[in-house]
C-alpha cells in the first residue's frame, strides 16, 4: 500500500475571544491520582466509513474542544495528545489517538474525545469538565483504616527479571463473546450468589482461570489480577462529578494459590473478583487520600506499584475495561465508528476489554500471551465447564 505523508502541525485551543487567564492557570498541579497511574501514553485506533469531514473541520472540531480541556493543550513540555488522520482512496478514515496516562483517565478521556466529535458537528459540548485537581485533601484528622503499602505504593526496588519459565514472543489474541455466551458465562459463575455478578466480574473470573491453564503455573504459586477501579461513583457527587477531568482510579487485587483457582469452580474465581472489588469503596478511597497526603510517601521514599517496565506479568494479570466507557460516541459527523480498538501493546498479561464493534452487548477481549501458551488459551477460552 503507498502511503503519503501530508501535513504535520500543532493545534492549538480555539478560545473564541475567551480570557482564559482570567479563568485559570497555566499550570495545572498533578493530584496523588494523577502521580499515582501509569507513566505512559495510551494509543487507540478509530475506523470510520465514509462520508467523512475534512482534516480541517476535524481540526477545528479539536482546537474548540481543546479550550475546554486545556490541559492537554501549551504545556511547553511533550506533546500530551497525537492525532493521525490517515485516508483511504475508498474515503474510509481512521483516527489514530495517543494521550499521557498522567494527565486523564480513561473516563476523562473518554469524555474528551465525545466532546471533540461534538464540537466537530458544530454543537454544544455537553457537560463541560471540571478541572480542580486540588480537591483529593486528607480530612482532620487523618483517617488511613487500610494498609497502602505493597498495594498503591512500595519501597524502591531493583528490576526483576523476566518470568524464568516465560518465552520471549508474545501474540495478542482478540476474542470475541457474544452476548449469549456472557449470559450462559453469567449464570454459571453468579450459581449460589446472593446476587448476579456484573458480567464484566464473571468474564474476568473465567478469563483469569483460562490465562492460568494456559500459562501451565505451579500449582502452589499465587496469582493475581490488577482491575482499575474509578472512584467518581465510590466518592459521591458531594465530592467529584463524573465529569472530572485527571485520574481518579485505584486498584483491586484478587489473588488465589493457582490449584484453587483452577481446581475450583468458576464461581470460587467470580466471588474473589467480586469481594475484591467491594473493597474499594468510598472509605477505601478516603484512607488512600489521608495516606497519600501524610507525608510518608516521600518519607520513606516510596514509589507507585503502577510500573510499566514489566513488559511480563507472569504469572499475574492486569485488566483494563473499556465496556462503560463512551469511546464509541466519537462523532465527527457521518456517523459511530466502525471499529474502536487499542493499538498493539505486547505486554504479556495485559487485557484490554472493549464493547464489539456490533453493539449487541458482546465484548471483544485482546489477550498477550506467550506463543508457547496462546494455544492453549484459544482451545479452552470458550470452555464454561
Amino acid at each position: 500500500m503507498k502511503v503519503k505523508k501530508q501535513i504535520s502541525k500543532l493545534v492549538k485551543p480555539n478560545y473564541e475571544g475567551k480570557d482564559l487567564h482570567s479563568t485559570s492557570s497555566n499550570n495545572v498541579p498533578l493530584s496523588i491520582f494523577d502521580t499515582l497511574t501509569f507513566d505512559t501514553h495510551v494509543a487507540i485506533i478509530y475506523a470510520y466509513s465514509p462520508p467523512n469531514p475534512s482534516n480541517s473541520t476535524i481540526e477545528k472540531g479539536l482546537a474548540k474542544a481543546l479550550a475546554e480541556y486545556r490541559e492537554w493543550a501549551e504545556g511547553g513540555v511533550e506533546e500530551l495528545v497525537q492525532v493521525q488522520l490517515t485516508r483511504f482512496t475508498c474515503g474510509s478514515l481512521a483516527v489514530g489517538f495517543t494521550a499521557h496516562h498522567l494527565v486523564a483517565d480513561g473516563q476523562a478521556t473518554s469524555n474528551f474525545l465525545v466532546a471533540w466529535g461534538r464540537a466537530t458537528r458544530g454543537v454544544h459540548l455537553g457537560p463541560l469538565p471540571t478541572h480542580d485537581r486540588t480537591i483529593f485533601r486528607s480530612r482532620d484528622p487523618p483517617q488511613i483504616d487500610f494498609e497502602h503499602r505493597g498495594v498503591e505504593y512500595e519501597p524502591v526496588m531493583k528490576p526483576l527479571a523476566v518470568y524464568a519459565d516465560c518465552d520471549p514472543d508474545v501474540i495478542v489474541h482478540k476474542t470475541h463473546y457474544t452476548k449469549e455466551f456472557l449470559m450462559k458465562l453469567k449464570s454459571k459463575a453468579s450459581a449460589g450468589a446472593p446476587k448476579p455478578y456484573s458480567t464484566f466480574e464473571s468474564l474476568l473470573a473465567h478469563l483469569w482461570r483460562a490465562t492460568t491453564k494456559a500459562r501451565r503455573l505451579s500449582a502452589l504459586e499465587t496469582t493475581q489480577v490488577r482491575i482499575s477501579v474509578n472512584g467518581r461513583s465510590r466518592l459521591g457527587p458531594g465530592t467529584v462529578s463524573n465529569d472530572y477531568f485527571g485520574n481518579l482510579v485505584l486498584w483491586a487485587f484478587p489473588r488465589s494459590q493457582v490449584k484453587s483457582l483452577v481446581s475450583e469452580p468458576i464461581q470460587y474465581a467470580a466471588k474473589l473478583v467480586h469481594e475484591a472489588i467491594a473493597k474499594v469503596d468510598g472509605d477505601y478511597f478516603r484512607s488512600f487520600i489521608d495516606f497519600a497526603n501524610s507525608g510518608a510517601v516521600e518519607k520513606e521514599g516510596l514509589v507507585t506499584t503502577a510500573d510499566m517496565t514489566k513488559l511480563v506479568l507472569c504469572p499475574n494479570l492486569e485488566v483494563d475495561s473499556w465496556l462503560r466507557f463512551p469511546f464509541y460516541d466519537l462523532d465527527f459527523g457521518g456517523g459511530c465508528p466502525d471499529l474502536f480498538m487499542p493499538t498493539y501493546s505486547p505486554v504479556e498479561g495485559m487485557l484490554f476489554l472493549v464493547p464489539s464493534f456490533v453493539g449487541d452487548g458482546s465484548i471483544d477481549v485482546y489477550v498477550p500471551l506467550h506463543e508457547k501458551n496462546m494455544t492453549t488459551f484459544k482451545q479452552i477460552c470458550y470452555n464454561v465447564d
